[in-house]
């Protein structure tokens, strides 16, 4: 006897689309976004978009034939500032696979080429000589020297408007995209900077990429005018985000200004109530949350804390504060009757963010790490060792 099989269609009433506002594809004929599209504009990030904002990107998602729905192109705010004053701008960015893309629809498309990398301007190995005698740059398909490379290069072969076929070239300079931070050591800046996100571990693809996206955008400018390729926007990312840790440290300074905490004595608790009116609030009726609200926050370049990242910081703070983690932790586990070993990670954050006021009182002798932890950033990500943060009366055991 055969096992009965139940149609595919049975339940499939309720799913069935009737209409093209049903559906998130944008279509030919389409002048605006559907309702349903409207609904998805949430899971895009633009649930707040302003309506000439969403008309903009109406357009270049219609003109690239980029699907935002599909993640193929995004429409990302960021801040700047106009005469003191903060102002949303918008930039349409998209993947080098976007690029690939809307250059081939653009029916002029012939052949990309490369991208080639080369290395350092003073290294004569990346000098040939010709017959002519002038010195001409060699690049390499494939990056096989040590370090990095100092610039990349990519060719697109295409039809001009008039029908002829031609070569358009960029050059990107790795010095010019490539992310950077500060570089710390013991606790102090060294004044240098070194590489940040993907830069450090795949900086050859990250300006290869960026290379292509600019030749894109001289072959083709017209379709390609305000739209980035990911890799070309990191250093603005960056530097938003470094602003707006250095505001929010900045709005924390003067609140503790009006209320400076008292002296730390090893063995007591820090509760909530020790965080005075000034600290919760920026003063302008919004309030703090996130970094803001003195909760350990990563940089730009770094993943969120894990649980045992949380734990070292905890060492690092008794080391500023002169003490142990057992003292400045006692009272709190008797009246949680949890181990360290058992806390969790949200936990620990909490106990954090009510021992930082008393750090950043500590924290005399390295004003830069208090610079970086009043901006929601680790002493441990500074540097490893939790014990180079010690005020010198540190007390021993």
């Amino acid at each position: 006897m055969s096992e009965q099989v139940t149609p595919l269609t049975d339940n499939r009433a309720e799913m069935t689309i009737e209409t093209a506002d049903q559906v998130l594809e944008i279509t030919g004929e389409q002048r605006f976004w559907t309702k349903a599209q409207r609904a998805a504009m949430a899971t895009i990030g633009l649930k707040d978009a302003p309506m000439a904002e969403q008309v903009a990107f109406f357009h270049i998602c219609k003109s690239t034939g980029l699907d935002p729905f599909r993640r193929e192109i995004y429409y990302i705010p960021r801040k700047r500032k106009v005469f003191g004053q903060d102002e949303i701008y918008y930039t349409a960015q998209t993947g080098i696979d976007g690029f690939r893309h809307i250059g081939q629809r653009s029916g002029r498309f012939i052949r990309r080429i490369g991208p080639f990398w080369t290395g350092p301007e003073t290294d004569p190995a990346w000098w040939i000589q010709g017959e002519d005698g002038i010195n001409r740059r060699r690049w390499v398909e494939v990056w096989l020297a040590p370090g990095l490379p100092a610039a990349a290069m990519c060719r697109i072969e295409h039809y001009s408007i008039a029908g002829d076929p031609t070569v358009s070239q960029a050059v990107a300079l790795f010095s010019e995209f490539a992310v950077t931070k500060d570089e710390w050591v013991r606790g102090e800046r060294t004044g240098q900077k070194v590489l940040s996100g993907l830069w450090p571990t795949m900086g050859v693809h990250m300006i290869g990429k960026v290379a292509e996206a600019q030749a894109w955008r001289v072959a083709f400018p017209r379709e390609f005018v305000n739209i980035y390729e990911h890799a070309e926007m990191e250093q603005a990312d960056a530097a938003q985000t470094n602003q707006v840790r250095e505001d929010s440290a900045q709005r924390r300074k003067a609140a503790r200004a009006q209320a400076q905490p008292g002296t730390v004595i090893p063995g007591t608790v820090v509760t909530a109530s020790t965080r005075t009116a000034p600290e919760e609030s920026t003063g302008q009726g919004t309030p703090v949350t996130g970094a803001e609200a003195g909760e350990p926050t990563a940089g730009p370049e770094d993943e969120p804390p894990t649980a045992d990242e949380l734990r070292r910081e905890l060492h690092a703070y008794a080391s500023v504060m002169g003490s142990t983690v057992d003292k400045i932790t006692h009272r709190w586990r008797e009246a949680t009757g949890t181990s360290l070993d058992e806390v969790t990670g949200g936990q620990l954050a909490v106990l954090l963010a009510e021992l930082r006021p008393y750090v950043l009182a500590a924290l005399g002798s390295h004003p830069e790490a208090a610079e970086h932890v009043e901006a929601g950033g680790l002493l441990i990500r500074l540097d490893p060792d939790t014990t180079v943060w010690g005020r010198e009366d540190a007390r021993q055991g």
